[in-house]
């Protein structure tokens, strides 16, 4: 049996029909999920696990159909704190509905279990280290919308700051393991930090 996380790119799981069917399964996930989750976190992890795929060179199309998934346990539910329990049979559930191979589905479940890292399983798979890192680099894209999903919640603005810093802070130092994820976003963490810095000085 193939190990899917030394697959090369585009090679090995059938990828032409693996790119069809993954065309029809981001449509179903975008439907899911509300515009502003679609837009500013599944599309960035997206991006992200894609980009490091290429550099580790694992096979990109599994790796995309993760990062589709991988929240999918809190698609239409509010501040749900299992989603990545929760995801796993609803993943599964979309993966046969499409016929997917066993090996597919397992990875996948796999990345879906163990993409929160503080929660669940650690994740063991290249691949599901890479959805891993991929769900915490996206954070550093759209640390405005934080403020916007705590403030909506009716937190204090002050209580927000400090959850972001902690969020941020925990992204860069336990969740973000790969190498080469940390130089694509070393520049990043350090402009959220220096904003933060600046919020900072008037809590004082």
């Amino acid at each position: 049996m193939r190990n899917l996380s030394s697959t090369p790119p585009g090679r090995g799981l059938g990828a032409g029909k693996i790119m069809g069917k993954i065309d029809k399964i981001r449509n179903l996930v975008k439907k899911e999920f509300e515009e502003i989750d679609w837009k500013y976190h599944i599309l960035p992890v997206i991006k992200y696990a894609k980009k490091l795929a290429r550099i580790y060179k694992v096979d990109e199309e599994i790796v995309e159909l993760a990062a589709l998934l991988h929240d999918i346990g809190r698609a239409k539910i509010k501040y749900d704190k299992e989603h990545h329990i929760l995801g796993v049979p609803k993943a599964e559930k979309i993966l046969r509905r499409f016929s997917y191979p066993e090996k597919v589905i397992k990875e996948i479940k796999h990345c879906v279990e163990s993409h929160r890292t503080s929660k669940g399983p650690k994740p063991k798979t290249m691949i599901a280290k890479i959805i891993a890192n991929a769900d915490a680099m996206s954070h550093f894209d759209i640390l405005p919308l934080f403020f916007y999903w705590r403030g909506s919640r009716g937190e204090n603005f002050e209580e927000i700051i400090k959850w972001v810093d902690n969020k941020i802070e925990n992204d860069w130092n336990k969740k973000i393991t790969i190498p080469e994820a940390k130089k694509i976003v070393k520049e990043k963490y350090k402009a959220s930090k220096l904003l933060l810095g600046s919020l900072k000085e008037y809590k004082k």
